[in-house]
């Protein structure tokens, strides 16, 4: 095989299909042939991105090829000490290698490149190398600092700068005299030398820096699966609880984001506060909000999406399972947030490599293993090399494993059953086991309601209007006080409304201090009302009237008497509703014609475009790419028949003709062509038969 594009013609529809599947960079857009494959298959970019997939086995033998001269065989199992037979297969299989001949490998381009000018931290092959006594009995005796060089030189790069570095040592005195004069470093030209492959090579005791072999996997749980699926969905419904609450505090708050990004720390301590949780965990749930599009962080302030609408139309369990599924694909590592200098939403949380740390983190767990944080990061850093260029694997491990418990894929130190819905479905018996929703409560004298469960979205919708929320669990406490229950008021409620809705959703009737807190609101609601003159307000009662003008704020609002009730003000209904209720007065909007106006509901900006993972068609980009092949083959094989026919022709000689007859069957004709026109060949002997040229499919002179 001459290249790449000759060993992929090699590959079946399976192996290409395998291939695009693995390195699916390759397919996007589909290549037009396998000469575009293979050179999208060797380009540096495409390489790394299939290198950073290989396990540290795959990885070490990807180097020692890149690291032999070419072409190479049996000497990479003799460079890295072990059978490297089944990588190398992988790395033909993902077009990393092809061999030339049997036997042989060449890599290519891109990957010889993607080490570095020294794989494997080694000078190029000794022309004269040093057998391992000679080089045994060079090191004896050697001093300290000489053999401090060496050592630093070890493991790469090979080469270092000095003076006169192809002096003729023969009294030395400096550690690099000693070192030439033993051979232990070779000069490259009269300011380098180099420490000799073979010299790094029997000082490391091998190639690679770290074992290859792969860590035990991690031991089994000692916990019940139940117990420890039992507390996962507690974490996970709690995380889904909080994160319902946290996204309704914005819709009340809005908090604008730092000029620099991100949400301030006193509106993170604020938002942790109202919802019952540690700064930590709202910044995390916040994050999780941002991938999974539930909020916006661009513009004046930091708010839900219309997303968040159609989230809470979802059940608990779906709920979880969108929000989770997001934060394991996607491109921010919160972590980040969590550090001092960190922010939540800020923009250094978005490294580049947040979900394959995360997918070589969580691939080793499996439901009913024990967390071993130290064995997962051996497994992780072993699994996807690649991952250590984030950052030491037990720091990346801890910050995963932390984000994992809060979302219920753990417990107990135990990976729990919920861990299958990152890569498949949530099994129908863990869905069913999360709490289900409910639309009753529990009405008490101390003017507080009790929800035993998670509410629906319309009754929990509903109570928000007329309670605040006490204390959240697993359903929550809420408590009526005259501003909440103003505020269903102001949303267009009427005292009946609100006690029937009450009735119908209480498991214990209306205890008699709400009915007369419902009562008290109802006399007082409304004997304020604002309109647009820009704004007017009229107040029956001229002592409330005095109180407003006499207010520090009414000048600069513009506020003056219009009449024996009536005020108006060069200020929006907006911001004379807020000095009303500064005064402790509470205010209705009123329509042109005079009749109340409900407060409309908050209009939710649209969630930002998510970019979806592009689906490959591997199985039918393998197989044009097949059939393409395949026509060129036959269009080669066609061009050699006809420069064989033309001789024959010419010279008079007779022929084998193997060719495809009318009905499909495989034929052939033995005869000497004698005429080719048109397409064809006459082909004269026992039989004269005249040929379609693209029929022909092989020609060869006749046996003797």
């Amino acid at each position: 095989m001459r290249d790449l594009t000759d060993a992929l013609r090699e590959f079946s529809a399976e192996r290409l299909t395998a291939l695009l599947t693995a390195r699916a960079d390759l397919a996007v857009p589909p290549p037009s042939d396998l000469a575009d494959l293979a050179t999208r298959a060797a380009a540096p970019q495409s390489v790394r991105r299939a290198l950073d997939s290989l396990n540290r086995r795959d990885l070490t033998v990807a180097e020692a090829v890149a690291a032999l001269p070419e072409p190479t065989s049996q000497q990479v199992a003799d460079l890295v000490g072990f059978d490297a037979r089944e990588s190398l297969d992988r790395l033909t299989d993902l077009a990393l290698t092809w061999a030339p001949a049997p036997g042989s490998i060449r890599a290519v381009d891109g990957l010889s490149r993607s080490f570095g000018p020294h794989p494997g931290g080694l000078a190029e092959p000794s022309a004269y190398p040093l057998d391992p006594d000679a080089i045994d009995h060079a090191l004896t005796g050697l001093p300290d600092a000489a053999m401090a060089v060496v050592t630093k030189l070890m493991w790469g790069p090979p080469t270092g700068a000095v003076r006169n570095a192809d002096r003729v040592v023969t009294d030395p005195v400096t550690p690099i005299d000693h070192l030439l004069a033993r051979g232990l470093l070779r000069a490259r030209d009269a300011h380098t030398v180099e420490l000799p492959r073979e010299v790094a090579l029997r000082l490391r005791g091998g190639f690679a820096a770290a074992s290859v072999a792969e860590p035990s996997p991690l031991p089994a749980g000692r916990r019940p699966a139940r117990i420890v699926d039992s507390a996962a969905i507690g974490s996970a419904y709690e995380f889904v609880h909080q994160l319902e609450g946290i996204l309704d505090e914005l819709t009340r708050r809005t908090p604008a984001p730092l000029r620099t990004g991100g949400l301030a720390a006193r509106d993170l301590t604020t938002l942790a506060r109202a919802v019952g949780a540690s700064p930590e965990r709202v910044g995390f749930a916040l994050e999780v909000a941002r991938a999974a599009g539930l909020i916006v962080t661009t513009g004046p302030a930091i708010v839900p999406t219309d997303a968040f609408e159609r989230w809470l139309a979802l059940g608990p369990d779906e709920r979880w399972v969108r929000v989770v599924r997001d934060w394991y694909a996607g491109p921010r590592w919160p972590a980040l947030a969590r550090t001092e200098s960190g922010r939540p939403l800020g923009p250094d949380a978005e490294p580049g490599w947040a979900a394959m740390v995360r997918a070589a983190v969580l691939a080793p767990l499996a439901p009913g293993l024990s967390v071993d944080a130290e064995r997962l990061a051996e497994l992780a850093a072993w699994q996807r090399p690649a991952i250590t260029r984030a950052g030491k694997p037990e720091d990346l491990v801890e910050a995963v494993l932390t984000e994992a418990g809060w979302l219920g894929l753990t417990a107990f130190e135990q990976v729990s059953s919920l861990v299958q819905a990152l890569e498949g479905t949530l099994p129908d018996d863990i869905a069913a086991r999360f709490p289900a929703f409910i639309d009753r409560l529990v009405l008490q004298a101390d003017l507080t309601a009790i929800a035993t469960g998670p509410l629906d979205r319309p009754t929990a919708a509903a109570l928000a209007l007329l309670a605040d929320v006490e204390s959240r669990g697993g359903g929550g406490v809420f408590r009526f006080h005259a501003g909440s229950v103003a505020r269903a008021f102001e949303a267009g409620w009427s005292a009946q409304t609100i006690e029937e809705w009450l009735e119908r959703h209480s498991s214990t009737g209306i205890p008699q201090p709400l009915r007369f807190l419902v009562a008290d609101i109802a006399r007082l609601h409304g004997t304020v009302r604002v309109g647009a003159a820009r704004s007017y307000v009229r107040i029956d009662d001229p002592a409330r009237l005095e109180t407003v003008l006499a207010h520090p704020a009414a000048e600069e609002l513009g506020v003056r008497r219009a009449g024996p009730e009536t005020l108006v003000a060069d200020a929006d209904p907006a911001d004379m509703v807020a000095l009303l209720r500064e005064l402790g007065l509470t205010p209705a909007a009123e329509g042109a014609a005079g009749d109340l106006l409900a407060t409309p509901a908050p209009r939710r900006p649209p969630a930002p475009g998510r970019t979806r993972p592009r689906v490959i068609d591997a199985v039918g980009i393998a197989a044009i790419l097949r059939t393409r092949a395949e026509a060129h083959e036959s269009a080669l094989a066609t061009e050699d028949a006809l420069t064989t026919l033309t001789r024959a022709c010419a010279e008079a000689q007779t022929v084998e003709v193997d060719y495809v007859a009318a009905d499909g069957v495989a034929s052939r004709g033995v005869g000497v062509p004698t005429e080719l026109a048109a397409g064809t060949v006459r082909l004269v002997g026992d039989d004269m038969l005249v040929l379609p040229l693209a029929r022909v499919t092989a020609v060869r002179p006749a046996a003797t």
